[in-house]
């Protein structure tokens, strides 16, 4: 019989992040194993569905991510911002919440979100092995590809690293107040405290919800990363939200719309917009409009609705997107998963960040159009569904990358990575020249060093 273990979850309170670690945790607790999440009081309620009742509450570093000074839309002003957020006091604050969790919960491995360095931190306070989990592309800097956040077009290398001297020159002065309010934070708790991994990259192991097909052709990996596939926590049917399938004409081309809920407010214009340019009296092809536009926007503020336009607050998307032709998103990348993996080209609206990292590689590899929100005219909007509806090549592009998707086991491979960081308590790395991306887990002695 297999040692059982405990797992703690470091992972902020947004679905972005919450949806890909459950679908894991939902493995693990099925083989026995015992969950803990440390994660902002939004999430508790998202976490006790699903029987786990070890969840511990980080509301300082919830109120740190979701301070309007780090939602911004560019890596620059990140790096301005990040410091006045990231405070020695703050960091103080949430080293204590993590600590508090995991001197309760006496984990024996952790989940830690690619995005939470100070998760990290402690990790190494307790010497405790750590799994990264990361549904974003890598980020870690290759000289040919760009630095993520920043949108470049990769064709133009030279042109990259020109542009990256005068940022990363600018950007220095903030890096470093940054990480030496960690430094200071972690000195004030424990003077003996060392931690060698403040971000980055898992020494233990380092896990990508994706494949490389919707990856840039990047060259250098090191060894404890895998690409598993997209990690996608199916819904529930009792939980999906009412929807008037009634109205759908299953005559009609699918057009989905869904920009989530964190940037929404960002989106009023460009749902107008979207309204007037699919509109069945003023849009060439006869299609039928699903828009999601999110929790608290408000419906009556986009005017009248034409007749082939369903606007509602939420949808249930999996089941549209089963029966759409074409996705137009923000560029979460769960949801752009969730496209690809039904083979359904897109068109991605995005405001910066990560979704424009995304909506970057899917329009590099053909499965559909990246759009700044910003540029998304009336004209525009039509000019780009025209041209996703009727050229096939973004179709075959994304179906392309799903055949690469469907190979993969996602979270049934995560969490069988995780066990085996459990049990070995050891870097659980690749073999030199096996495949970066772990197709079936069965094979692990193969393509793992022992």
């Amino acid at each position: 019989m297999k040692k059982k273990f405990r797992i703690l979850f470091a992972v902020p309170g947004l679905q972005g992040h919450l949806g890909p670690s459950m679908a894991i945790a939902k493995h693990l607790i099925q083989r026995g194993h015992t969950i803990g999440y440390c994660s902002g009081e939004p999430a508790r309620s998202f976490v006790n569905k699903f029987g786990i009742q070890d969840f511990f509450s980080r509301n300082r570093y919830q109120s740190m991510i979701m301070d309007k000074k780090t939602l911004v839309r560019g890596l620059f002003e990140y790096w301005i911002n990040a410091p006045q957020v990231y405070s020695v006091a703050a960091i103080n604050e949430c080293f204590q919440e993590m600590m508090l969790a995991v001197e309760s919960f006496k984990p024996d491995i952790m989940y830690i979100d690619t995005y939470d360095f100070l998760a990290v931190a402690v990790a190494d306070k307790y010497h405790i092995p750590y799994a990264h989990g990361s549904a974003a592309p890598i980020a870690y800097i290759e000289k040919d590809i760009p630095p993520l956040g920043t949108g470049w077009n990769i064709n133009t290398p030279w042109l990259n690293r020109l542009k990256l001297i005068p940022i990363a020159g600018m950007a220095a002065p903030f890096m470093l107040r940054a990480y030496l309010n960690q430094k200071r934070a972690i000195k004030a708790i424990d003077n003996h405290w060392k931690t060698s991994n403040i971000s980055g990259v898992s020494p233990y192991l380092y896990m990508l919800y994706m494949t490389d097909k919707i990856e840039y052709p990047r060259k250098l990996f090191v060894p404890q990363i895998f690409y598993v596939g997209p990690s996608i926590l199916e819904p529930n049917e009792s939980e999906l939200p009412d929807f008037p399938w009634g109205r759908v004409d299953d005559s009609l081309p699918l057009i989905y719309i869904a920009t989530g809920t964190l940037f929404a407010g960002h989106y009023q214009d460009f749902y107008r917009n979207v309204i007037k340019a699919l509109s069945d009296s003023k849009f060439s092809i006869p299609v039928q409009v699903v828009m999601a536009i999110g929790k608290g926007q408000s419906i009556e503020k986009l005017g009248q609705i034409p007749s082939n336009v369903i606007v509602v607050p939420f949808a249930p998307q999996i089941k549209l997107l089963e029966k759409a032709d074409l996705f137009v998103t923000h560029g979460g990348v769960n949801s752009v998963n969730e496209s690809l993996i039904h083979g359904k080209p897109m068109l991605v609206v995005h405001w910066g960040g990560d979704r424009m990292e995304m909506a970057k590689r899917v329009e590099y590899h053909g499965a559909g159009i990246s759009l700044d929100v910003d540029e998304a005219t009336v004209g525009r909007i039509r000019k780009d569904v025209i041209a996703l509806l009727k050229q096939p090549r973004y179709t075959r592009a994304a179906e392309g990358i799903m055949h690469s998707y469907k190979r993969c086991g996602g979270a049934r491979t995560a969490a069988d990575l995780i066990e085996r960081l459990a049990e070995t308590r050891k870097p659980i790395l690749r073999r030199k020249g096996s495949p970066i991306v772990l197709e079936d887990s069965g094979n692990l002695p193969d393509v793992l060093e022992i």
